[in-house]
């Protein structure tokens, strides 16, 4: 039964690929990530949080958005910020790059996904010169604590974010030795 399992998941990872959305994409990854974060947040939050989230679209034109794809369906996607100027940038500092608003499609959760899109963006960002890749994660979301722990990110709690319904959990891992 396990070994079926597990047969099952490396079936579907190694069917996954990653790659940079365009605008035709932008509704349903807005949709995804909504439904995604709402697991989170289920009544939502007071400033907006979720639209933001969903704002796909916006951050096409400003960021590298990613979508990991089984086959033609959108599984999943993020986005990657390689300017430390960039309004998406939340507290990078130069030659850092940036994972913002990750979110898996509930019905590919578990399944590798996240983990795809956390490495594409380590790749892309060693490509771009960047000395480490940061992000923040809710303290709620414990399976991601775990994942990025296991990629060898390490936590950073001086650079943690604290909002009135969130506390946000700082995570980098260097890229150069």
């Amino acid at each position: 039964m396990i070994a079926d399992i597990f047969f099952r998941l490396s079936e579907v990872t190694r069917q996954l690929i990653v790659r940079e959305l365009d605008a035709s994409f932008a509704d349903r990854a807005g949709e995804l990530l909504r439904q995604a974060y709402q697991q989170i947040y289920p009544n939502g939050t007071a400033d907006g949080y979720l639209d933001r989230v969903a704002e796909v679209g916006e951050r096409l034109t400003k960021a590298t958005v990613l979508g990991c794809f089984l086959g033609l369906e959108l599984t999943g996607c993020t986005t990657l910020v390689l300017d430390h100027n960039s309004e998406f940038a939340e507290g990078l500092i130069e030659g850092e790059a940036g994972l913002r608003m990750l979110g898996v499609d509930p019905k590919f959760q578990r399944l590798g996904v996240a983990r795809m899109l956390v490495g594409q963006c380590l790749v892309r960002a060693v490509e771009h010169d960047k000395g480490a890749l940061l992000l923040h994660t809710d303290k709620k979301m414990v399976a991601a604590q775990s994942l990025y722990e296991h990629m060898a990110f390490s936590r950073v709690p001086d650079r943690d974010l604290s909002f009135p319904e969130v506390e946000l959990l700082c995570y980098r891992r260097a890229l150069v030795d």
